[in-house]
């Protein structure tokens, strides 16, 4: 049986050496294979803030989903399925009077290793219950950016350019305690999501040498798809045969005796 893992991320937000940017600023960051975007929001009747993604930054935005919490303040956005190298993020904002408005680009690089690493995660929409637990720690510089706008050199005379601030860091504290929350899952090495396709791949090397079957259940325990019999070492399972997001169970036979019980993710 295995052990849920929660989210906990951990304290604390400075407000002297950096602070939020705010609209249409954004900035953001990388821990663990899951990306955090981040701003503050300093305008009242907002009607909706889409969270869109792409890998060119000019091209292919998808929006992700929606930010639940659209008042005045910090709002923030976790994205858990990043893709491997450059995720480019911007805000698609509505206001109550059909204004539209985008935020600038904010570039976040997520290594591949990060991504194949990283525990079975809930869909982005059932993330954002987390979003209230967020906690922005400064990152250090070692660039004196004090005064940097009236700094000259005796040399040529010219103004020294301000040097930027680094953006934050996001620390997450993943403890592997059971819990209730149903958001992180221990990954199988048999059965899991291809983090790069979002599609189920069933690996499993000495399949000549047992009878294996697998089948997958929803929330409800309801069996929704099956294979009887394994007969290649390696099966794509098409995502769209689950019809919809979240996460499933699955139960791995070999021998018709249970191997394996665990949890994908479709998103």
């Amino acid at each position: 049986m295995f052990r849920f893992v929660s989210f906990l991320f951990l304290l604390f937000i400075t407000t002297t050496a950096w602070a939020q940017p705010m609209l249409p600023d954004i900035t953001g960051s990388t821990d663990k294979g899951i990306n955090v975007i981040s701003w503050n929001c300093q305008y009242d009747g907002i009607k909706s803030i889409a969270v869109q993604r792409s890998s060119d930054s000019v091209y292919n935005f998808v929006t992700l989903g929606l930010v639940r919490n659209v008042k005045k303040g910090a709002q923030a956005y976790i994205d858990g399925h990043p893709k491997p190298g450059k995720n480019w993020y911007r805000l698609y904002i509505v206001f109550n009077s059909d204004l539209t408005w985008y935020s600038n680009r904010f570039k976040i690089m997520v290594d591949s290793a990060d991504i194949l690493n990283a525990r079975v995660l809930a869909p982005n929409d059932s993330l954002q219950k987390l979003v209230a637990n967020i906690k922005i720690e400064e990152t250090k510089s070692d660039i004196n950016t004090t005064n940097t706008t009236n700094n000259t050199t005796e040399a040529n005379n010219t103004e020294t350019p301000p040097q930027p601030i680094p953006p934050p860091k996001i620390t997450l504290d993943i403890p592997e305690e059971e819990s209730e929350d149903g958001l992180a899952y221990i990954k199988s090495q048999y059965v899991f999501t291809n983090p790069f396709t979002g599609h189920v791949t069933l690996d499993l090397p000495d399949y000549r040498s047992h009878h294996y079957s697998v089948f997958f259940f929803n929330q409800d325990e309801k069996r929704i798809l099956e294979i009887n019999r394994v007969t290649e070492e390696m099966i794509i399972i098409d995502k769209r045969n689950f019809q919809k997001k979240g996460i499933f169970k699955f139960e791995l036979r070999q021998d018709r005796k249970v191997l394996e019980t665990g949890f994908i993710t479709i998103y």
